[in-house]
């Protein structure tokens, strides 16, 4: 991300579209809401398939405000299929997260 500032305890943040978030912060991805699916859709169990209904612990490490205004943090979080595990990083809408305890 370069050199971005960091957001200060104060919770004063420069007047930037880009706010770096040091140290990352622990947040909740509700993976079903991220991901929603094909409303009236017949499921079919598969053991080894992408879990995308779960709720997940991800690191916060950047927000940013897209050209029509809203926020989004860049994230990094696991995503499970079978019994293993990915981590993936993008961008996640900010309404999608919440502080994790």
């Amino acid at each position: 991300m370069g050199d971005l500032p960091a957001i200060s305890d104060t919770g004063r943040h420069p007047a930037t579209d880009f706010r770096r978030v040091d140290p990352p912060r622990k947040v909740q991805i509700d993976l079903a809401t991220l991901f929603p699916r094909e409303p009236h859709q017949r499921e079919q169990y598969q053991p080894g398939g992408l879990q995308l209904h779960l709720v997940v612990t991800g690191q916060l490490t950047c927000w940013a405000r897209c050209v029509k205004g809203q926020w989004w943090g860049l994230v990094t979080y696991p995503v499970v299929f079978g019994q293993q595990q990915k981590t993936v990083t993008h961008w996640v809408p900010a309404w999608v997260l919440k502080l994790a305890p």
